[in-house]
């Protein structure tokens, strides 16, 4: 990971942003999503975990599952929902595993899961850069 990765990351503080459904197709376990930011800044995310007071309310693994419910959960209306508008507080990289921690106010987060060592995420900046989750292994 690169010092202007952390950077660009760290500018991402106080921007806000709005949630998008990707038209790739849903496969098991995965719900695409692409979070905007207003700095330009776009995050397509296959694999993640919406976390509000300290606890799990959907992940990408939920996304068309039943559940018992009436009807089955659209997990990225419901993050689009929950995240349109918001200002984000900050992004955490976790270098081991290229896992990323978006922090929306003071109860909110939206993790971003690498499962793999091919890319799972990628993050386009305004500047041009981009970065994939798989940079860990390179």
């Amino acid at each position: 990971m690169t010092n202007s990765f952390e950077q660009s990351l760290a500018r991402l503080r106080k921007v806000s942003v709005a949630v998008v459904a990707d038209n790739i197709p849903d496969a098991e376990g995965t719900a695409a999503v692409v979070v905007k930011f207003s700095d330009g800044t776009v995050l397509k995310a296959n694999y993640w975990r919406l976390i509000q007071d300290g606890r799990v309310l959907m992940s990408s693994f939920d996304h068309q599952k039943k559940y018992g419910l009436p009807a089955p959960i659209d997990a990225k209306e419901q993050m689009s929902n929950r995240l349109d508008g918001r200002f984000c507080n900050g992004v955490q990289f976790d270098s081991e595993t290229a896992d990323l921690t978006l922090v929306f106010g003071e109860t909110t987060k939206l993790q971003v899961f690498n499962f793999t060592g091919y890319e799972i995420w990628e993050i386009h900046f305004p500047d041009g850069t981009r970065e994939y989750s798989n940079h860990a292994l390179t």
